[in-house]
């Protein structure tokens, strides 16, 4: 469909991957969380990186398998997560080869922050309904899978709470945009499946009310501890996703980022959530610095405690919001 459409204009090309591709595929954005995006906007920014993402595209099951293959070994109770193909696509020619064909749902989580440059201009957007404002928790959580989509720059990957359990969606022309046309990606597949595993094996996390901050802090530091767990020779900077942003922070930041998040530990509102956790955070502190305290806390934790990852991931919910307490007062 893609590669079809090359001949026509920029905004006839949007409209067709809109009513050819986007709306098909509705569940499934549903599912991933993705709102509003300008498809028009999207495209221009697309056409260059095109190549690049058909190849991630093509190298993605092969890659995905090896590295499930080796987290099972360090992890072997975490539940496997295959790969999920859409009948109602023609991805390949346009270089993303796997989308669920999920139901719909509703989410807990707090709506997403797009990646800079998603801003939506009404002839081409397209929206997926917004379902996050309420969930029923869900107490058994296997793995639903692994979705590859193109996520309009929402996401590089994240990981979503569907009926059928925690999944992984990987936005391949996010992961190009973020991580470059030639990204080693094995890091970035440990973190996600690390929230993948986090959330089969701890139903606990699933709040009714989303995720307050806390819980955000302790989840993404987590997931980079145990990428610096499962990497041991990666350095700093590779465990926090290649941000030499957050790979900076010294003790003196870390210390004004904890005596800020103090007092908004308990808040589940975008803005809070966005300031400290976000990709997208413009301001005076490096975007996603929850990340760096929740990694100190996660490392402090667990050597005054000895506990490894599986122990970790299964502290309940309510053990967690006293630690993230007590370790942030500490800090700040």
């Amino acid at each position: 469909m893609f590669d079809r459409h090359a001949a026509s204009g920029m905004d006839a090309r949007a409209l067709a991957i809109r009513d050819e591709f986007f709306l098909p595929n509705i569940a499934s954005y549903r599912d991933a969380g993705i709102g509003r995006v300008d498809l028009g906007q999207w495209l221009r920014a697309f056409v260059p990186m095109a190549d690049a993402v058909r190849r991630l595209s093509l190298g993605f099951p092969a890659q995905w398998t090896a590295h499930a293959a080796r987290f099972a070994q360090v992890l072997p109770d975490t539940a496997p997560a295959p790969l999920r193909t859409a009948a109602r696509t023609e991805l390949p020619e346009a270089g993303q080869t796997e989308l669920a064909d999920a139901a719909r749902t509703r989410l807990p989580n707090a709506l997403p922050t797009p990646l800079p440059g998603a801003a939506p201009a009404p002839s081409t957007a397209a929206t997926a309904p917004d379902t996050a404002d309420s969930a029923d928790p869900i107490l058994s959580t296997p793995a639903a899978g692994v979705t590859l989509l193109p996520s309009f720059f929402w996401f590089d990957a994240r990981v979503r709470i569907i009926p059928s359990g925690p999944a992984l969606f990987v936005g391949l022309d996010g992961v190009v945009r973020v991580h470059g046309e030639n990204a080693d990606l094995a890091i970035l597949l440990d973190h996600e499946s690390f929230h993948l595993y986090h959330h089969q094996v701890n139903a606990s996390l699933l709040l009714p009310g989303g995720d307050p901050l806390w819980l955000g802090i302790w989840k993404e530091g987590l997931a980079v501890h145990a990428c610096a767990v499962l990497r041991p020779g990666a350095s700093r900077k590779e465990v926090l996703l290649g941000d030499a942003n957050l790979a900076a922070i010294d003790a003196a930041l870390l210390r004004r980022v904890a005596g800020e998040v103090l007092p908004v530990l308990g808040a589940s509102t975008g803005e809070a959530r966005a300031r400290y956790l976000s990709y997208g955070y413009r301001g005076d502190i490096p975007a996603r610095s929850g990340y760096v305290l929740g990694l100190e806390i996660a490392a402090r934790v667990a050597a005054r405690r000895g506990l490894g990852l599986p122990a970790l991931a299964r502290l309940p919910a309510s053990e967690v919001e006293i630690i993230l307490r007590e370790e942030v007062a500490a800090l700040a």
